[in-house]
């Protein structure tokens, strides 16, 4: 009797057990994911320079609208540098770990 045999069926074995949506992020790369985000945080400040020209020019008179916006974009640059942040401090330890 071969082990080797017994490999090849429960490699596909374990493939069968995961679902479909899974399988799929799992070819999700570490590349695509933050370049979304990054997407993500453009388009809302897109969003919020478009809502403060709108205010500004009088197209729209809704302040709070614009506000909120703005805030949401504040926030997600804040987040991003944040975790940019951690990151760095992360790597650094890393790096300075003796061995």
């Amino acid at each position: 009797m071969s082990i080797d045999s017994i490999g090849g069926v429960t490699a596909s074995a374990q493939g069968f057990a995961k679902p479909e949506s899974i399988q799929q992020k799992d070819k999700s790369s570490f590349s695509n994911i933050l370049s979304d985000a990054v997407n993500s945080i453009k388009n809302t400040e897109a969003e919020a320079a478009n809502a403060q020209s709108a205010l500004v020019t009088g197209e729209s008179s809704d302040l709070h609208t614009s506000l909120i916006t703005a805030l949401k974009a504040e926030t997600a640059i804040s987040f991003t540098v944040e975790i940019r942040n951690r990151v760095l401090e992360s790597y650094n330890s890393i790096m300075n770990m003796q061995v």
